[in-house]
């Protein structure tokens, strides 16, 4: 049994890059009329039913065919998705530090030097509120004595 096509297969070439942005168009239209959807193998599968559009085509045209053409509709799609997940309210909180980390390379500690200087302490200091200030100089005095 072979596995997938073989070689020099042309049947995804059907799709040009007119009917491609329509295709994408159409699956930001089920993404938004459907909140439920909260990932994008959720949204593959209702294009591969409700446009005929095979899981494996939506990916081929997306990321090796039109990847510079379909950009903006990954983005937003992307956005759509990452922002449902981070409202999900049975989500564990792992999951958006694990999506703040990938997307957006977000730390969850600070890279602080050891012994700054005056300068560089005021600095941050006087960028604080002035609320926040008055409690981080009470906390770095009771240390420091």
């Amino acid at each position: 049994m072979m596995a997938g096509a073989p070689m020099g297969n042309t049947n995804r070439e059907i799709y040009t890059l007119e009917v491609a942005l329509d295709l994408f168009e159409k699956a930001k239209d089920i993404l938004v009329s459907d909140a439920s959807i909260v990932t994008e193998t959720e949204l593959m599968v209702k294009c591969k039913y409700a446009l005929s559009l095979p899981m494996s085509s939506y990916q081929y045209l997306r990321d090796e065919k039109f990847p510079i053409e379909l950009g903006d509709h990954k983005k937003e799609i992307n956005s759509i998705l990452e922002s449902r997940v981070m409202k999900c309210k049975e989500m564990y909180p792992g999951i958006a530090a694990m999506t703040l980390k990938n997307k957006h390379r977000w730390k969850d500690q600070h890279d602080v030097k050891v012994g700054m200087d005056e300068e560089t302490l005021s600095t941050i200091l006087n960028a604080l509120p002035e609320q926040d200030r008055i409690a981080v100089k009470a906390a770095l005095l009771k240390h420091v004595k």
